[in-house]
């Protein structure tokens, strides 16, 4: 009893340190980050990964979401004003990869990073994505203040992964954001474009540059929008929004 009354002390001591996180899976046992379930390896059990639905084609060239038509883009973006000339998103925003990706971006458990861009990195080779096209990728930025607060940006890290994956460059010095905005999870639908109106700037080469911009979810794609219009008001050529989630 004294054991299990002081492991379970240890683990809750651990979980206020995100150094010691590391330690307290390797002296504990590993469980699925979602249901629980107790693990051999990784964040999620078999029954938790086969959970994960995958978005594959035929989908909407600007919003990823499912159509059933040959014009490649949906009845609702037809009318809509968007910059970057393509997006992909892999998975849909629900469990299991909800509860990782809250986990990552507010809850410190940055490593969940490489799981989620290895997912990533194997779903575009299943649908058979190509970016030969493409000179680098970019990540969304997140401002100095938020990245002071969280200590680290999650969409570098899932590009930084994928960089090595695909075998893409990344060049994290090329959009930067002006101001430090509301989180877009926090405000409405109709307040998003508002919100991130001109909120991003671009330096660095890019005139005719096609360029890959990651993002972990892509909702009303305001955010991405945005920073794609950064990027060609510097002479982007062709430019990719690629998401690990589409909400």
């Amino acid at each position: 009893m004294y054991l299990q009354y002081s492991a379970v002390n240890v683990k809750i001591h651990f979980m206020h340190n995100k150094y010691l996180k590391a330690a307290a899976n390797i002296l504990l046992p590993k469980r699925c980050f979602v249901c629980n379930k107790i693990i051999r390896d990784g964040v999620l059990c078999r029954e938790c990964q086969e959970k994960i639905h995958y978005l594959r084609p035929p989908l909407c060239r600007l919003c990823a979401k499912e159509i059933d038509n040959s014009s490649g883009i949906c009845h609702h973006c037809r009318s809509k004003k968007v910059y970057y000339d393509r997006l992909i998103s892999c998975t849909i925003y629900k469990d299991p990869v909800k509860t990782l990706i809250h986990l990552m971006k507010y809850k410190h458990y940055d490593y969940i990073a490489d799981f989620l861009s290895s997912i990533m990195a194997q779903h575009l080779s299943k649908i058979n994505t190509l970016f030969g096209e493409y000179d680098f990728m970019v990540n969304v930025p997140s401002h100095p203040l938020r990245l002071r607060e969280r200590e680290y940006n999650q969409s570098k890290l899932l590009a930084k992964n994928l960089s090595n994956s695909l075998g893409i460059p990344l060049k994290s010095d090329i959009i930067f954001c002006k101001n430090n905005k509301p989180s877009q999870t926090k405000i409405s639908k109709e307040m998003r474009a508002i919100n991130v109106k001109n909120n991003f700037f671009a330096k660095g080469e890019v005139k005719n540059k096609n360029i890959i911009i990651v993002d972990d979810v892509a909702t009303t794609g305001s955010t991405l929008s945005e920073c794609a219009k950064a990027l060609k008001e510097k002479g982007a050529g062709s430019i990719l929004a690629l998401t690990l989630a589409r909400a």
